[in-house]
């Protein structure tokens, strides 16, 4: 049961997002080009395994996957496939993408140029060393072929729907001659969309735009692109940015929401960004095509511009970024920024920064990286002085400041510069100092540490507070201190955890070993708890407690730490018999409330579950009940 209570807990914390700033704070020229590793040759693309082992993998255009631990990079390629290659201008291996179940089936994906010149994409496993891939594993998925040796496109991604998204470029020829970016029975010109889960060929989903259309690609999800040389998902908001490279006028950034149908004509050749190309006037008379979010001018000529679409930032280390999409000009070297507010995108930049930009990466905790041919570089931008939000530190359970912070509850705290590395505590007591920074109460009381990132902190509010109607908190990171904040305090502040947006509550059936109850479904490890059943809550804020540990000290299990405030808990307006309630054993700030439900319990997905301390509500959260069973009427013998 404490492994479920562990699990519960870190899912639990995941709903705690950090707060975005409510506008960029974005200076390109405060921005830092770190050299995180060099040994590339002719880099193409950057990713991650997605299996919490950090590393990055860097493809190589003549073939190669190379893999940087977070250290060194390794000698030895993850992935050689130069003998399958072809390499040179614009064709090559291209990019590369894990299944996002890699850490369970060990496979990854490629794009390449095959020696006959056309678009192969396939399929790889790894070996039984995880740094090593076996090349001889591959699973050709799908190909195409390449009218031309530029404009191949080249980037894979998979989708937060789980599909495989391919960039196709409209197989080069200025101008794009035969017209096949609007061409719907090619694939060229394309961002393709496929389903790699169903055997040894790529198959368009059932629910592609273009599936029904007579003549068609079915792998169609957009089209009218002119090289979609780097895209890229948000992390966050599932939201698609393309980087389209433009003829000779318009570079462009192209975008798709997360809750596309797909269909979108971004335009090519009828336009080059937002100017008409092919014809140049009316181009646009039905108001039908997806003009380009952002764009910049072209200066002519061989290399007069050529972007590179990049990433939006969601990492940790520099809140103030959050938002903030990051892109680049392979033939200037200019780096440009990009956030959205009030629905516009304002653009920011141009930078100089004398680098070649050829691809943009991102690693497993959202952190963006840049790679000229053999040099790959992370965006940092300057640790700003730490300070807390107005407002900013809130009962960790609700999110909200509520009546005051009770002692010996969870908290957060969201600033900017809070600290000047992501970490957790590890093993208790927790402690004072954490991410490279700590926590004061009135300038002496230390607040020991659970979580800190740039972005927030997350602490347990000192027992030593009891009594006072308010205190002053700061936060101090290597030799700089925040301002001070008044934060109110309270005898209870209840709040229920919950494991997601829909406020599913943290509870447990104690007779199964750790199912939540919620809806069968929600979760892998979940089902609607039943009347009888005694559940576990969990919760912060309820109070006082008899035998209470020392700050930061793990409660005992015997005797154990029971609250001296009455606790009763409402369950779709009808109380429930309140078993026990007190702090969970092993944990520093978690309380824990035994419920056992009746046969009055109200049945449904979504049956509000309410905690009451003392006369202070919790937060309303939500569980799932099973209806209670009824005998069938027995049929009576005329």
């Amino acid at each position: 049961m404490l492994y479920s209570i562990k699990r519960l807990v870190a899912s639990a914390a995941l709903a705690l997002v950090l707060a975005p700033p409510a506008t960029a704070q974005v200076n390109l020229e405060e921005l830092t080009f770190v050299e995180v590793f060099r040994g590339v040759s002719g880099a193409t693309s950057i990713t991650h395994a997605g299996d919490g082992t950090g590393r990055l993998f860097v493809t190589e255009q003549v073939g190669r996957v190379l893999v940087h631990t977070g250290e060194s990079l390794l000698s030895t390629p993850f992935l050689d496939i130069r003998g399958r290659v072809r390499a040179g201008g614009e064709r090559g291996l291209l990019s590369l993408a894990f299944h996002p179940e890699y850490a369970a089936n060990g496979y990854f994906f490629v794009n390449y140029t095959d020696l006959g010149g056309g678009t192969v994409v396939s399929r790889f496993e790894i070996s039984s060393d995880s740094n090593l891939a076996d090349p001889e594993s591959e699973t050709i998925l799908f190909q195409a072929a390449q009218p031309r040796r530029n404009h191949n496109g080249g980037q894979i991604h998979f989708g937060p729907d789980g599909y495989l998204y391919i960039g196709m470029g409209d197989g080069g020829g200025a101008g794009d001659p035969p017209n096949l970016a609007q061409d719907l029975s090619s694939v060229l010109g394309k961002m393709l969309r496929v389903d790699i889960d169903q055997g040894s060929t790529a198959l368009p989903p059932e629910s592609n735009p273009f599936v029904n259309t007579p003549n068609a690609r079915p792998e169609i999800w957009a089209y009218g692109l002119r090289n979609p040389w780097r895209f890229s998902f948000d992390r966050l908001t599932g939201d698609m940015f393309i980087g389209d490279v433009g003829q000779n006028a318009v570079e462009e950034i192209s975008f798709q929401p997360a809750d596309s149908q797909g269909g979108e004509n971004y335009g090519w050749r009828l336009m080059e960004g937002s100017r008409c190309y092919n014809p140049p006037t009316s181009c646009n008379a039905s108001g039908s095509l997806v003009l380009p979010i952002l764009e910049y001018a072209n200066s002519g000529g061989n290399c007069g511009g050529s972007v590179t679409g990049g990433y939006r930032y969601r990492g940790t280390r520099h809140p103030q970024l959050s938002g903030t999409y990051f892109f680049a000009d392979y033939c200037t070297g200019e780096l440009f920024a990009a956030y959205q507010e009030n629905g516009a995108w304002e653009q920011l930049g141009p930078r100089e920064t004398g680098i070649t930009i050829r691809t943009f990466g991102e690693d497993e905790t959202g952190e963006i990286y840049f790679a000229d041919s053999g040099v790959v570089y992370r965006i940092d931008a300057p640790r700003p002085p730490p300070q807390i939000s107005e407002g900013g530190v809130v009962n960790s359970a609700t999110l909200e400041a509520g009546p005051g912070l009770a002692p010996g509850s969870l908290a957060t705290a969201f600033g900017v510069g809070l600290a000047t590395a992501t970490a957790a505590a590890e093993g208790r007591p927790l402690p004072h100092d954490l991410g490279g920074g700590s926590m004061t109460f009135n300038g002496a009381t230390a607040a020991p540490q659970i979580f800190a990132a740039p972005g927030q902190r997350n602490f347990q509010v000192p027992w030593e507070l009891a009594g006072l109607a308010e205190a002053s908190l700061t936060v101090t990171v290597e030799d700089m201190s925040s301002p001070a904040v008044t934060v109110p305090l309270a005898r209870v502040s209840p709040g229920v955890f919950t494991l997601n947006s829909l406020g599913q509550a943290a509870a447990l059936i104690a007779s199964t070993g750790g199912l939540v109850a919620g809806p069968a479904g929600a979760f892998p490890w979940a089902r609607p708890a039943r009347s009888g059943e005694t559940l576990l809550i969990f919760a912060t804020g309820l109070g006082p407690v008899t035998n209470p540990p020392g700050t930061g000290a793990p409660a005992l299990a015997d005797p154990i730490s029971a609250t001296v405030e009455t606790v009763s808990a409402l369950l779709g307006g009808e109380s429930m018999t309140v078993v026990l309630a007190g702090l969970v054993p092993s944990f520093a700030g978690l309380y824990q409330v035994n419920v056992q439900l009746s046969e009055e319990t109200p049945s449904g997905n979504a049956v509000p579950l309410v905690i009451q301390v003392a006369g202070v509500s919790s937060n309303t959260t939500f569980i799932a009940v099973d209806a209670p069973e009824t005998s069938p009427t027995a049929e009576v013998e005329p």
